[in-house]
């Protein structure tokens, strides 16, 4: 090899070099050509409103998605939320309203209303435009009519093709503000869904803690009224409801009754009561806090009692 087999391999190294820089000349033109060419016929801005279009379509997709799995999850609590607080109403209504009268009403008579509201809610409330079709926004598509559209791009001089290429790009890009709109809409609505969840919730708590209270209450009233009731028998030696009367009785005793027959006024109010709209948040929030205010008034007859 020596001297001759170094001068060979100098030589095809020199070879390599200069097949690798025609190479990359070449596409070095090539890439300039593609560019001219791009930007001639417009196929840069088509290019641009190709990637952006499938960018928002994914974007929009996997909002939408989540979107519906959160709103089913919302609605379902919701729905429970309603069904559990229309149940305590009826409970309250047709059970325990009347258990309280019957126990009250040879002591005093307590007119119960027997008119209450059952809540219901719509969950088909929102609409949401979808993304619009490529077939819609794309005014030319360089991909699938190449041919068509270079002959365009060539006898127009490239006007039509880049006239058409930018408008392509322009809807797509007010396709994306429409669908950032629709997204923060979405977002609204379940942040709307969420405040009514979570007030739903709060309102099942009042009626559901308010119940079990109440039964309480008519246990406590069942001795009491027995209790009474038999000092009366014992003292009058016969059943005269009318002497078994609050002006009667201990003062103690006065004030315990008159306590469980306010708690009662205030529970029917909380049962007739009806929420304005449960699809408004802020009706729900409003028809929550009045609930909570008489939730306190009512523990604290409760306590009194």
């Amino acid at each position: 090899m020596g001297i001759f087999g170094g001068f060979v391999g100098w030589v095809k190294e020199k070879a390599n070099n200069v097949v690798k820089n025609v190479k990359e000349s070449a596409h070095a033109i090539k890439e300039k050509v593609t560019n001219v060419w791009n930007s001639f016929s417009g196929k840069d801005k088509f290019d641009k409103a190709d990637i952006l279009y499938a960018q928002i379509t994914d974007k929009y997709n996997k909002r939408r998605k989540l979107f519906e799995r959160e709103v089913d999850d919302a609605t379902n609590k919701i729905e429970g939320h309603v069904n559990r607080i229309n149940s305590y109403k009826a409970e309250i209504k047709t059970e325990l309203f009347i258990e309280m009268a019957n126990k009250l009403k040879k002591i005093k008579d307590v007119k119960i209303n027997n008119d209450f509201t059952i809540e219901y809610y719509d969950s088909n409330l929102y609409e949401f435009d979808n993304i619009r079709s490529r077939s819609q926004l794309f005014k030319i598509d360089f991909n699938k009519n190449g041919f068509k559209t270079t002959i365009q791009a060539i006898f127009s001089l490239g006007f039509y093709t880049r006239k058409k290429a930018k408008e392509t790009l322009d809807a797509v890009k007010e396709e994306e503000g429409k669908i950032n709109v629709e997204i923060r809409k979405m977002d609204s609505e379940i942040i709307k869904l969420q405040i009514i969840e979570n007030s739903l919730k709060n309102i099942e708590f009042y009626f559901e803690s308010l119940t079990g209270l109440y039964k309480q209450l008519l246990t406590r009233l069942d001795n009491s009224v027995h209790y009474l009731y038999f000092q009366s028998m014992h003292s009058t030696r016969k059943m005269i409801s009318q002497e078994v009367s609050l002006k009667k009785l201990p003062l103690v005793q006065q004030k315990e009754i008159e306590a469980i027959i306010t708690a009662s006024i205030i529970l029917k109010e909380m049962v007739i009561a009806k929420i304005v709209s449960i699809e408004i948040a802020t009706d729900v929030k409003t028809y929550q806090d009045g609930l909570s205010e008489q939730h306190s008034k009512f523990v604290e007859k409760y306590e009194a009692a």
